[in-house]
């Protein structure tokens, strides 16, 4: 709900496709600067409590947002503030939530705990977006904001009841930052299939996700559906991510493979084609919950991936560097969109990317063919035996 309020709220108060891709890019910034050491840090600290107290910190920034848009003193320059620290934030947060499956969920079902974990966040993404675009149209355009920070209190309440250790490193750290971050650097660097599950994150990072910071003025001007369309776009993603997240939990409780990796990827990019090159709602619904099922698909299998390739030593480095690929890339994605749309249009932006995609996994899989034959099920059934 505040992803799609946040988005029309810039449209409001801006009408720029450019200025849009900004507040987006400030959002995800931090992730750039931050997740390298935010994965050290999550190899080093009690992971509970770091994500309780980031919780905490996040329902205060979204309420100081909430109150500045019910009391009518929002400008824009609140908007990119605020989404710059609540994405510093996320980005510390990040790679201990995703290093915590694999301490709470037996190897052999990691794959269907990341679906389902997907599963649910996306089951929100199908019913809030709507009732975002229900809120907006009646002048209601801060309870999606107020709704995100009753949301993470929620979340800092769940984390605080996991059975999760410290790590023994807590006790006493030994070895400096730098040196446990160039323990992750060397570990990719010598692994080709990581490296390549690692960098391949980039693609859509760069050219697929900057739809979503566009998705409000390809509504309003393209399609001109308002903000209730918008939501009903937004949920068509959320509703495609369901659909895709519950399949891959149940046909492959240990993980995808390398070829859905690739596949999925593919069926994003030629989604995201069909939707900048869509005038018809239906149509770009149908393209939209096409891109959400499969992006979900290649997002969950990439870590579960990850999550079998890595030693648990290791596994929240290299987590977080590829946190940095997949999610850290998307302000450089937001702002050229942004400046491709302002130039171009967004149909352009947005086709072109999802070309660009399609272009970048054809020559991962000419150059890496092993990745092809990668099974996340024998993965895990080596490292139990071994």
């Amino acid at each position: 709900m505040q992803a799609t309020s946040q988005g029309w709220l810039v449209v409001v108060l801006t009408s720029s496709p450019a200025l849009l891709g900004l507040a987006s890019a400030a959002a995800t910034a931090p992730t750039l600067l931050l997740s390298l050491l935010a994965g050290v840090v999550a190899d080093r600290v009690d992971k509970r409590r770091l994500l309780i107290v980031s919780q905490l910190v996040a329902a205060v920034l979204s309420t100081i947002l909430a109150i500045l848009v019910t009391t009518g003193g929002v400008a824009f320059w609140h908007v990119v503030v605020l989404a710059f620290l609540s994405g510093s934030v996320s980005a510390i947060a990040i790679p201990s939530f995703q290093a915590i499956v694999s301490t709470i969920v037996d190897r052999g079902l990691i794959g269907s705990a990341i679906a389902l974990n997907s599963a649910q966040f996306n089951l929100a993404r199908v019913f809030a977006p709507a009732l975002a675009g229900i809120a907006i149209a009646a002048g209601g355009i801060a309870i999606g904001f107020w709704a995100n920070a009753v949301s993470y209190l929620a979340v800092a309440a769940v984390f605080a009841t996991l059975p999760v250790a410290a790590p023994r490193a807590l006790a006493g750290v030994q070895s400096a930052l730098w040196s446990d971050l160039t323990d992750g650097l060397r570990f990719v660097a010598s692994d080709r299939l990581v490296l390549v599950l690692v960098l391949l994150a980039a693609a859509p990072g760069l050219f697929i996700l900057n739809y979503l910071a566009l998705l409000p003025i390809y509504a309003r001007d393209v399609l001109q559906i308002g903000a209730p369309g918008l939501g009903a776009l937004t949920g068509a993603i959320g509703l495609g991510a369901l659909i895709g997240a519950v399949t891959l939990a149940f046909a492959r409780p240990a993980g995808g493979s390398g070829r859905l990796v690739l596949g999925g990827l593919s069926i994003v990019g030629a989604a995201l084609v069909a939707f900048g090159l869509s005038r018809s709602l239906p149509v770009s619904l149908l393209a939209l919950a096409l891109l959400g099922a499969f992006q979900v698909a290649y997002y969950s299998t990439t870590n579960t991936l990850l999550q079998v390739l890595v030693p648990a030593r290791l596994r929240g480095r290299v987590l977080s560097l590829y946190t940095l690929t997949s999610i850290g890339l998307i302000p450089i994605g937001n702002l050229a969109a942004g400046l491709v749309g302002e130039t171009y249009g967004v149909e352009v932006a947005l086709a072109g990317g999802g070309l660009i995609c399609l272009a970048i996994v054809a020559v991962v899989a000419i150059l890496e063919p092993r990745l092809v034959r990668l099974r996340a099920a024998e993965l895990a059934r080596q490292a139990d035996t071994g």
